[in-house]
């Protein structure tokens, strides 16, 4: 009997030390917008690429709480007020937080118990001077653009182009700088990751401490990083199977043999379907030489869909699982904008990605 009760002992306080590490603390969100009696107000995040409602409460007399808030890590949520009448962003972390906002100012926003969110808007307060700067000169192209100035257009490009780096390079300074912050790894994993080379994204994420590892903007650089290793140049293009307008299924791999070019887009995409006009002239031209294009679209309505293929002659192949934005090619291949394309050479292998149409019959020519 001893022996029973010295098993039995331990193991119901291991259970007990298991329940209370499951168990969440609850926290309050409450808040405070002047100029606002009354009205809906979701509490939300993004979750797989989603803004995703987590909670709702009605607003009267200005205010608003939510009391059972669950958070492991700092994460940006955003308060929604009357679908879209108000939009407040501010990093949640595990603490009850006050938001304060004026409905006629965007300026008067104050969010009390977040030390992320007081990081996350010194970040920004900074950042701003070269988006300030980017938004000058874009004014300035598209007067440039209107009296054809071709001469100046030139020069102001290369000016943004230049804007653009130095903010990459502050970027990249803060966040190596700053290794400890979850503000550090939501900005490399939304700002960085599509702009570096592997080689400098690696050393990035590397660097953040063990802390940070737990975040979920750090399992989110990961995974971009995954995809940029599996779409890089000169690796073999992820395989899928998908079916054309006829219902036929067409795997990647049965393309091989050709060159492929794989073209993402979608019926309802205006640049996409301007880049179809272009994509007709090189089909035509070398199509019967080994040349093949292979468009997955990203559709929602098949009849739209058939009916702008139609109606832009297209003859190639073309798939699409109907899911629109939901389909799971766009994490396959990290598709980050429309169009996106990759030129495989006879084995399936990358050679090119996002080249233009005049880029991509320069390539053919020399091909075939």
């Amino acid at each position: 009997m001893k022996k029973f009760f010295i098993i039995i002992i331990p193991i119901l306080i291991l259970f007990s030390c298991k329940n209370n590490e499951k168990k969440e603390k609850d926290f309050l969100v409450k808040g405070y917008i002047t100029g606002y009696f009354e009205g809906k107000v979701v509490l939300s995040k993004y979750d797989d690429g989603h803004l995703v409602p987590i909670d709702s409460v009605w607003m009267t007399k200005n205010q608003f709480k939510f009391k059972h808030v669950k958070v492991n890590t700092p994460e940006l949520y955003y308060i929604i007020v009357d679908d879209g009448e108000i939009i407040i962003e501010f990093f949640m972390e595990q603490n009850d937080i006050q938001i304060n906002a004026d409905y006629n100012t965007k300026e008067n926003l104050e969010v009390e118990g977040s030390k992320t969110h007081d990081e996350y808007v010194s970040f920004l307060e900074n950042n701003v001077v070269f988006e300030n700067k980017q938004s000058r000169i874009y004014e300035q192209k598209e007067l440039a653009m209107s009296n054809n100035d071709t001469s100046l257009l030139s020069q102001l490009e290369k000016e943004y182009a230049s804007v653009a780096d130095e903010q990459i390079s502050f970027i990249k300074k803060y966040v190596n700088e700053n290794n400890n912050s979850f503000v550090s790894v939501f900005i490399a994993s939304r700002s960085l990751a599509d702009y570096l080379d592997l080689n400098e994204l690696e050393k990035l994420k590397d660097n953040f401490t063990d802390t940070i590892k737990s975040s979920i903007y750090f399992k989110e650089l990961q995974d971009k990083i995954a995809v940029r290793k599996r779409t890089q140049i000169g690796m073999q293009a992820p395989d899928f199977t998908l079916a054309d307008t006829s219902g036929n299924n067409i795997s990647l791999s049965s393309l091989q043999g050709k060159y492929v070019l794989l073209d993402f887009a979608a019926s309802w995409h205006g640049i996409s379907r301007s880049r179809n006009h272009e994509l007709n002239k090189i089909y035509k031209k070398y199509n019967k030489k080994g040349f093949e294009i292979l468009q997955v679209s990203f559709e929602r309505n098949m009849k739209q869909w058939k009916n702008v293929l139609d109606a832009d002659n297209v003859k190639w192949i073309c798939v699409s699982d109907i899911k629109a934005l939901d389909s799971d090619i766009i994490k396959l291949y990290g598709i980050r904008k429309l169009p996106t394309n990759f030129l495989l050479d006879k084995q399936g292998k990358i050679i090119y990605s996002n080249l233009s149409p005049e880029k991509l019959n320069e390539v053919l020519k020399n091909l075939l």
